[in-house]
């Protein structure tokens, strides 16, 4: 009985950890690349415009 008990807490403390992964940490770093690919993009922008 206890080891079914433990198996369902760590069942859900993973989850727990996988849902928090997916809303908070993997959002940052789209935030990140979207940025940088910004950053990227006003570059080359301004590179065409000042030749």
């Amino acid at each position: 009985m206890k080891k079914r008990i433990k198996k369902k807490v760590g069942l859900v403390a993973v989850c727990i950890g996988a849902g928090f992964l997916m809303t908070v940490i993997i959002p940052i770093w789209g935030w990140i690349i979207a940025a940088g690919a910004g950053l990227i993009y006003c570059g080359w922008y301004l590179i065409e415009c000042h030749k």
